[in-house]
């Protein structure tokens, strides 16, 4: 059996993630969202909000669904088993179609730019952070809430922003750490 050692995976790892690219993003991608929304689900014992993707994306596909803001027809929607399945599936979907788009399109093309894997995770998580921040978060999720933009005007002020680069850090981090295939350049 191969087993890692520190700053390398283990062999068998590297061939499957080399023979099965796609599948393997698609595990990290799973991976890296478990750990993320953990963390996400704690931030208050480390004086940060809460972030609850899964319920926010529930009770965004549901309005999507009854036609935006019509939450008074699912007022208790957000307790719901419907809710629960529906924002987790998103959730999930979201973080895999992330990973993947991480592997194809955005890390080989900053390779010339940043050298290292685990980098590149990171920074793929500080513009998610800023899609999130910026856009999806005070425009899609909370909608008509007065966040603002980056939601610095929101009754936390700097933490949400802060909590949304933490959870998307943590993220990029798994990807860079579990996902990084040996480059053809770098084969005999």
């Amino acid at each position: 059996m191969s087993y890692a050692r520190p700053g390398t995976p283990s062999r068998r790892w590297q061939e499957w993630v080399d023979t099965k690219p796609i599948l393997s993003l698609i595990v990290v991608g799973v991976i890296a969202t478990q750990l993320g929304t953990y963390f996400g689900y704690v931030f208050p014992a480390v004086g940060l909000p809460v972030l609850p993707w899964p319920l926010y994306n529930g009770i965004l596909a549901s309005t999507i669904a009854d036609g935006f803001n019509a939450t008074a027809v699912n007022e208790g929607f957000a307790v719901t088993s419907d809710s629960f399945f529906m924002g987790h599936s998103l959730h999930f979907i979201n973080g895999i179609v992330f990973a993947v788009l991480w592997g194809v399109l955005f890390r080989e093309d900053v390779a010339r730019w940043v050298k290292n894997n685990i980098a590149r995770g990171l920074l793929y998580g500080v513009i998610m952070t800023i899609i999130s921040a910026g856009l999806l978060v005070p425009y899609a999720y909370v909608p008509e809430q007065g966040y603002g933009l980056f939601l610095f005007d929101g009754p936390d002020g700097w933490k949400l922003p802060f909590g949304i680069l933490i959870w998307h850090l943590i993220y990029g981090l798994f990807l860079g750490l579990l996902w990084n295939p040996t480059d053809a350049a770098d084969e005999p």
